[in-house]
């Protein structure tokens, strides 16, 4: 059978229905027990000394830490202890961004009382009578949906009258919350960009809820923003080859450099810097290519170098922000050397999988500093590297280290480079934590826009990157799934081009019977209109781009 890889899909349908919840709760830390499952918190894990992925709060030690850094988290009550369930539901203050299942139906929002001190008695019987009937309204809705499932079920063709009903009343269900959390990310992305009803262009129109354009960005930061017109991307199928080696050389670099640095020696800038100019060189005209083989080799290598995706990242980022060559060069720099102080740490501390002791947590934070220290013993580095390396832990409300610093304090350089080392850490794979998928991801980093990083440029690495990144990979409605392997330039990265990897059961792709009779994989997919469901995280149900592409670009 052929290379997998199939023709441009030239429009994708995303479903307009939200996938079910999966019972996570957002709270206040301070209503959080002992034997909740914290899920997720109000800020990146990097910023804690909380063990990336998740934690079943077990010691008050765990508490205090979890109270100390976050406002809020979202714990998981299938995750948690059985008979926490009903105070889950009590300190809830604000369900995830999907839609509840049915049995969880119960009335969300925080808690006025305690946050607006106390009521009078009118108004609180007032709210108690509300809430009583939201409990009424839920449980009838309730019964009504179980009806109609079960009329379905019996219909061997239930009819679209029967599912439209059921439709209806899952959106009637649904607790009352802001309009674009009802919908898919992409949906919600494009309300967050102000691209709905229109195609998501390079450089979107401004407007209330647009992402800001280059001019505006241009405005705030100076001249390094659109210094230079973003080329037209070459196909990954014609720069693939080309990119490997260079892709090869930065890895190279990254491991020579962190070796250093950890037995002792010298670090030696000078091939750490002439490998972050030619990949800036080739990444401006192929990231395409360039984003794939960092798919492939975080993926493939056994124990991936972080530093490498994030200089990844940032160059792509530059590159959608319009930055010259040698700026990005500098943003590469800053991605491979932001956390070379690590290397001095003791090994088990870096990659300590449960809650930091305060002191543990203290000397982790000290690595800023540490590699500076290095980085000023081992020769000149442009300014805007130093800057960059120094802040990528900083946060706009101060809540970052290793100076505090707040808003205006924070630089153009320091606040990309917080923004993708966040994102790296979410959909990194680690022994102790399992990956986002980007979706999820994207979503963490907007909702934290708000307070800890810098909106504007938030919502452009959204669309530099965009919602399926080329090498990531997604299920489709019909349970198949696909890879990400290019994108409609006239929709840029929000209708991306898929190949299909498995079947609907997973397993691998089999000719189909039909009609017209015996047909490949590659007919059946060729030119569908499909549906995407979800974005997975990297290595999901064990597929490995690798198998698929390795080598060869044929069949794209």
């Amino acid at each position: 059978m052929s290379t997998p890889f199939l023709a441009d899909l030239e429009e994708i349908v995303y479903p307009s229905v939200a996938p079910a919840s999966d019972g996570r709760y957002r709270i206040d830390t301070q209503r959080v027990l002992p034997g909740m499952y914290v899920a997720e918190l109000d800020r990146p894990w990097a910023d804690t000394p909380l063990p990336a992925g998740g934690l079943l709060v077990a010691s008050e030690a765990e508490l205090a830490a979890i109270r100390h850094h976050c406002r809020y988290v979202t714990v998981d009550a299938a995750r948690s202890g059985a008979d926490l369930l009903a105070a889950i539901r009590a300190a809830a203050v604000l369900s995830s961004d999907r839609s509840p299942e049915l049995q969880d139906i119960e009335p969300t929002g925080r808690d006025e009382t305690r946050a607006a001190g106390p009521l009078d008695e009118d108004e609180a019987q007032r709210k108690q009578r509300a809430r009583h009937r939201l409990r009424r309204r839920a449980e009838a809705l309730r019964h009504e949906v179980a009806n109609a499932r079960q009329h379905a079920r019996n219909d061997v063709h239930p009819s679209e009258l029967a599912q439209a009903r059921i439709r209806r009343l899952l959106r009637e269900a649904a607790p009352q919350r802001p309009a674009d959390e009802h919908t898919t990310l992409p949906a919600r992305l494009r309300g967050w960009l102000g691209l709905n009803g229109r195609r998501a262009g390079p450089d979107a129109a401004e407007g209330t809820h647009a992402a800001p354009g280059l001019p505006a960005l241009r405005a705030v930061w100076g001249a390094a923003i659109g210094a230079v017109e973003v080329p037209v991307p070459a196909p990954l199928r014609d720069t693939l080859t080309a990119a490997r080696p260079l892709h090869a050389r930065l890895v190279a670099a990254a491991d020579r450099a962190l070796r250093q640095v950890r037995l002792g020696r010298p670090l030696v800038l000078e091939p750490v810097v002439e490998a972050a100019d030619e990949f800036a060189g080739a990444l401006m005209l192929a990231p395409d290519a360039m984003r794939w083989l960092g798919a492939v080799y975080a993926q493939s290598t056994p124990v991936p170098n972080p530093a490498v995706a994030v200089a990844l990242h940032l160059a792509e980022f530059g590159r959608a922000l319009g930055m010259a060559r040698a700026s990005i060069a500098e943003l590469v720099l800053t991605g491979l050397l932001a956390d070379i102080g690590k290397a001095l740490l003791p090994r088990e501390l870096v990659e300590h999988p449960g809650v930091l002791a305060p002191q543990d947590y203290a000397l982790m934070k000290q690595h800023v500093k540490i590699g500076l220290d290095v980085l000023a013993r081992a020769g000149e580095l442009p300014e805007p590297v130093l800057h960059g390396i120094a802040q990528h832990h900083e946060r706009l409300d101060g809540s970052g280290y290793p100076e505090a610093s707040r808003g205006p304090a924070i630089g153009l350089h320091g606040r990309m480079a917080g923004i993708v080392d966040s994102f790296c850490a979410l959909t990194a794979a680690r022994p102790y934590a399992n990956p986002l998928s980007t979706e999820d991801a994207l979503a963490a980093l907007h909702d934290w826009s708000a307070s800890l990083f810098d909106r504007g440029l938030v919502e452009r690495f959204v669309l530099a990157i965009g919602v399926y990144p080329i090498g990531t990979l997604v299920e489709l409605a019909g349970g198949e799934v696909a890879a990400v392997v290019g994108r409609s330039r006239d929709a840029q990265r929000l209708q991306p081009k898929l190949v299909v990897l498995t079947g609907a059961d997973k397993g691998p792709l089999r000719p189909v019977q039909d009609r017209t009779g015996q047909q490949d994989p590659d007919e059946v997919y060729d030119g569908a209109r499909v549906h995407i469901a979800r974005g997975l995280p990297a290595g999901a149900f064990g597929l490995r781009l690798r198998d698929y592409y390795a080598r060869e670009p044929a069949g794209l």
